[in-house]
């Protein structure tokens, strides 16, 4: 374990947040939260560009697009599972 000092304000912040929640868990688990959302940052930041346009076209109106289209084509696998299980 280790001790972290912080003021008396910001203690009082955090005890209102952390609501029935002790004060250490609570502060531990913004922690963690940030911790997560740093090291994906970093990860976005150190892929960027590791995708071509050129090597996947199907983006080139954008991925949301591309998924849009994904998802408005029928499913010929799942159709067909559907059909084996009802015989």
């Amino acid at each position: 374990m280790t001790t972290i000092k912080i003021s008396d304000e910001l203690a009082r912040e955090l005890d209102q947040l952390a609501g029935s929640k002790p004060r250490s868990a609570y502060a531990a688990e913004v922690l963690w939260n940030d911790i997560r959302r740093n090291r994906q940052r970093k990860s976005l930041m150190e892929s960027a560009g590791a995708w071509k346009t050129e090597d996947h076209p199907e983006l080139a109106q954008g991925g949301a697009a591309y998924v849009e289209q994904i998802r408005s084509e029928p499913d010929a696998r799942f159709e067909t599972a559907l059909k084996s299980r009802e015989r």
